[in-house]
């Protein structure tokens, strides 16, 4: 045994450059999955405002459209985030673009589906683009799949206001 590659006669050099390492990557991994989110502490301190929110979207199934109700919790289906509960429900007509005969687009309808608005109520941070909710920011022109009800679509959010309490 070697007695130079110890640090005070006790410790393996080579151990202790693996320990500092491995706190080294711990410390970073820490940093990744806290501050690298890029939402500081200062936001998530922020009181939260109560909003309405509203989701578009042109076409969907009517099956799913006939399944959401006034009341229903509406989720962001990928991190499972609450964007608040449904207030207000219009389905009209699928709103599709086609050419018509001469080429030109025109507006037109499809069968068995419809255009759905959704407005929902909920409390989040506010923002410099739009509101903060669980780490994540939502602003107009958002695209993100939700469950609303027993329906899961693919929606843009189409408004974002402020509820005077």
């Amino acid at each position: 045994m070697i007695k130079d590659a110890k640090l005070f006669g006790k410790i393996n050099i080579i151990d202790l450059f693996i320990v500092v390492a491995l706190l080294g990557a711990g410390v970073f991994g820490v940093y990744q999955f806290t501050a690298g989110r890029g939402v500081s502490a200062v936001i998530t301190a922020t009181p939260t405002q109560t909003y309405t929110i509203s989701f578009f979207t042109e076409e969907i199934e009517n099956f799913s459209a006939n399944v959401i109700n006034i009341g229903d919790s509406v989720f962001h289906h990928g991190p499972d985030i609450s964007l608040g509960t449904v207030t207000d429900i219009r389905i009209e007509d699928a709103i599709i673009w086609n050419a018509d005969a001469e080429g030109n687009t025109v507006q037109s309808n499809k069968e068995g589906f419809s255009s759905v608005e959704l407005t929902a109520r909920l409390d989040a941070v506010p923002s410099d683009h739009g509101i903060v909710i669980a780490g994540n920011r939502y602003g107009i022109g958002h695209s993100l799949a939700i469950r609303a009800g027993k329906a899961t679509i693919f929606v843009r959010i189409s408004g974002l206001e402020i509820v005077n309490r």
